[in-house]
């Protein structure tokens, strides 16, 4: 009780002390009805004031401070007045990115096994909005694994609204997306920590990147969507079709067409809360390729692809077939089946399968298959960490037995 009381003292009024003389009411009243002596009451009131005087004391100081900062910020504004802001020149300015960090463990059939920790990936994005719409994006990678690392530019864009022009349209020009890569990465398969689509992948198509310099048009509606671009054609690590016997104008157009049944084509999806089924259609064409063994005609590609996926599911499947160089891996047809399960919250199965033949008929005398097998277990802790832990298993069916492999891989993929 005592103690209680002591405590409405403190938030009480304070009075002026003096030797025995209390002045504060509320001690005072203490006093009168015997629970403090005069003696007691008074070290508490002087207590109290000094308290007050130590705050007063460093508020004094606070102030001090601040004023000195204001005017030394006001010294270097005068200073540097003319040099405009790096936020001023822009409307918005956001920053995020992705990595992919790992180790891999490979049990190679007829060679030693080896095991790497890997940055399989590391994007800084960056968004510079010169308008509510329009934006310059800057995104890098970082990708190696070992002691051997390689930083290049992922995109460098200049995004356009042109609505005016062609409703439900932007464009992208400078290092942009292609068609196919991302919107398959953002609707079909969502692991691309552990490996790249089967368009993309080494192991299957080996063809496509994801990037490339030239200009690509998006187009979103609720039920279409579309990008149509035209390109360089080399990509980043890609197929160089800038060789000696290629026309002068060696240039790539591609496009990708896709419906979306459920009317969700114009949003943004999260695979895990949102139900959707698309059906598209890409075409691209390498226009004037030519090489060592192909007759003067262009490189194409056709490629149909579905998915259905719900917050306990996903379910795709793709054919790709290619009108390339016979005696190249990546001249032939294909096709490739992924399977997520999401049984309880945050936890996921992942199940893929890609088939590849090719019409490579020189070293064996018949079409060069392989065959890549998936599996894997997902864990999301947060929204910034996904783990990942996944088994790889790639079967040529050629004699290459070299070629055979089997992966096991552990993956952090991180988002911010």
């Amino acid at each position: 009780m005592r103690k209680h009381l002591l405590m409405l003292v403190v938030v009480g009024s304070v009075g002026v002390v003096n030797a025995q003389t209390v002045e504060n009411p509320i001690l005072k009243k203490l006093v009168e009805k015997g629970v403090l002596t005069e003696k007691e009451a008074a070290e508490i009131d002087e207590q109290i004031a000094k308290e007050e005087a130590e705050k007063a004391k460093y508020q004094a100081e606070i102030d001090k401070t601040a004023m000195e900062t204001k005017e030394k910020l006001s010294k270097l504004e005068k200073k540097w007045g003319n040099i405009p802001s790096v936020v001023g020149k822009f409307k918005k300015f956001e920053i995020g990115g992705k990595a992919y960090l790992g180790y891999t463990y490979t049990d190679n059939k007829t060679k030693n096994d080896n095991g790497d920790f890997e940055a399989r990936r590391f994007y800084l994005d960056t968004k510079s909005y010169i308008s509510d719409k329009d934006y310059i994006r800057f995104t890098t990678d970082l990708v190696g694994g070992s002691s051997d690392y390689k930083l290049k530019i992922k995109y460098g864009y200049l995004y356009k609204d042109i609505y005016n022009i062609i409703p439900h349209t932007g464009l992208e020009f400078g290092i942009v997306h292609t068609p196919w890569i991302d919107y398959e990465e953002h609707s079909g398969w969502w692991y691309r920590s552990i490996d790249k689509t089967f368009v993309e992948s080494g192991n299957g198509v080996g063809l496509w990147p994801s990037g490339d310099l030239g200009l690509n048009f998006k187009t979103k509606t609720p039920y279409i969507t579309s990008e149509i671009g035209f390109f360089n054609g080399e990509g980043y690590d890609k197929i160089n079709t800038n060789t000696n016997n290629s026309g002068p104008i060696h240039n790539s157009v591609e496009g990708r067409v896709t419906y979306h049944i459920f009317g969700n084509g114009d949003k943004k999806v999260n695979p895990t809360k949102d139900s959707y089924a698309n059906i598209s259609v890409h075409l691209a064409s390498n226009l004037g390729y030519k090489d060592t063994y192909s007759s003067h005609k262009n490189l194409n590609v056709y490629h149909i692809h579905a998915v259905y996926n719900n917050p306990m599911f996903l379910l795709a499947g793709q054919y790709v077939k290619t009108d390339y160089n016979s005696h190249s891996e990546q001249s032939g047809d294909g096709y490739s089946a992924n399977l997520e399960v999401r049984p309880i919250e945050n936890w996921s199965l992942v199940g893929r399968y890609d088939h590849w033949e090719a019409n490579n008929k020189v070293l064996t005398g018949a079409s060069d298959k392989r065959d890549v097998y998936y599996l894997g277990v997902a864990y999301t802790m947060n929204k910034y960490i996904k783990w990942i832990a996944n088994v790889i298993n790639t079967d040529y069916n050629n004699g290459k037995t070299s070629s055979d492999n089997t992966k096991y891989m552990i993956t952090a993929e991180l988002s911010w």
